[in-house]
C-alpha cells in the first residue's frame, strides 16, 4: 500500500508538471481576460462592432477577414464557412460568436465552447444583436449608445420625389448580365434609404440579389452607384464606371449618373460613414441637373 501511495504521488506530480508545460506554452493566448471571458470571432461585422464597444480586450481570437485597424494583432482563426477547430481550441475561448447565417457551423462549435449565434442581416437584426453583444462582452451602455445611433440613423426614409437609385457592391465588366445590387431588405439598402434615396429594386428579394441585362433596362434607374472592392485605388474605382457606362441606354448613363462612392462592404458600425458618403454622392450628383 506505501509503495502504491508514492507511485500515485509521483504520477500526480508528472501530471501538474505536464499542466504546468502545457499552459506555458500557450503563454499569452491562456492568459485570463477581464471578467474571465476569452471571445473569438467569426464574423467581421461582430468584430467591428466589438472594437466599437471598447471590449478588444475581451477577444483571443478573430477569423481571417476581420479588420482590426491600429489593434494590436491576434491570432486568426479561419472563416465562418471553414473555421480552423484545432487554432480555436488552442485558445480556450470561453465564447465563440458567429452570425446567425445558414452556413454557420452549429453543432462542431457547440462542441467547442459556449456559442452565440447573432441575426445580422435587416436593420432591427442588427440593433437588436448590437445590444446583445454587449451583454455578452459586459459593454452594455456603449451597446445601448451604439444600437440607438444605429436605429435612428438608419431608419430616415427617403423624402417624396427622392431618386430611384441602384447600389451596387462592384462591377465584373466580363458579365455584363448579371448584375449584383444592395437589396432595400438589407443593411445597406437602409443605408441608401437614409442618404435620401429610393431603392430601384423597389421590392423586398428573399434569394440573391442579382438582376439580369433585360431586367436592369427595364429598371432604368436615375442614378448607379458602386462601391468598390476593398482596397480599391481611386483608379480602379473609376474603371469600373467607365465599363459600366458602356450600358448606353441608361438614363443613368445619358445623365452622366453613374460613379463610385467610397464605403465599406462591413455591415458593421461603419455603415454610418456609408451613409454620410452616399448623401454627399447624390448631392452632388442632383446638382448636375439633366447634363450628360
Amino acid at each position: 500500500m506505501k509503495r502504491r501511495a508514492i507511485v500515485i504521488s509521483v504520477g500526480a506530480l508528472l501530471f501538474s508538471a505536464g499542466a504546468a508545460v502545457g499552459l506555458s506554452r500557450l503563454g499569452k493566448s491562456a492568459a485570463p481576460r477581464k471578467g474571465g471571458l476569452r471571445a473569438v470571432s467569426l464574423s467581421p461585422a461582430l468584430t467591428e462592432t466589438a472594437l466599437a464597444l471598447g471590449a478588444f480586450d475581451a477577444l483571443v481570437g478573430v477569423s481571417d477577414y476581420c479588420q482590426l485597424a491600429k489593434a494590436r494583432p491576434l491570432p486568426r482563426i479561419g472563416t465562418a464557412l471553414t473555421p480552423s477547430y484545432e487554432a480555436i481550441t488552442a485558445l480556450e475561448p470561453s465564447l465563440i460568436l458567429c452570425d446567425d447565417s445558414a452556413a454557420a457551423k452549429r453543432r462542431e462549435l457547440s462542441a467547442l465552447a459556449r456559442c452565440e449565434f447573432l441575426p445580422w442581416l435587416t436593420l432591427s437584426e442588427v440593433v437588436a444583436s448590437t445590444q446583445r453583444l454587449g451583454q455578452l462582452l459586459m459593454r452594455e451602455p456603449a451597446a445601448l449608445s451604439l444600437s440607438r445611433k444605429l436605429e435612428t440613423r438608419l431608419s430616415q426614409p427617403p423624402p417624396a420625389g427622392a431618386p430611384r437609385v441602384l447600389l451596387m457592391l462592384s462591377y465584373d465588366s466580363a458579365r455584363p448580365g448579371e448584375i449584383w445590387f444592395i437589396k432595400q431588405n438589407s443593411l445597406h439598402g437602409a443605408a441608401l434609404s437614409a442618404a435620401g434615396a429610393r431603392n430601384a429594386v423597389a421590392r423586398d428579394i428573399p434569394g440573391l440579389p442579382r438582376l439580369g441585362l433585360e431586367e436592369l433596362l427595364s429598371l432604368d434607374p436615375d442614378v448607379v452607384l458602386i462601391i468598390p472592392p476593398p482596397g480599391a485605388s481611386a483608379a480602379q474605382a473609376q474603371e469600373l464606371v467607365r465599363a459600366f457606362r458602356s450600358l448606353a441606354p441608361l438614363k443613368a448613363v445619358r445623365e452622366g449618373r453613374v460613379s463610385s462612392v467610397p464605403g465599406s462592404h462591413s455591415v458593421g458600425p461603419s455603415i454610418l460613414d456609408l451613409v454620410e458618403a452616399l448623401t454627399v454622392e447624390l448631392a452632388r450628383l442632383a446638382s448636375l441637373g439633366a447634363k450628360p
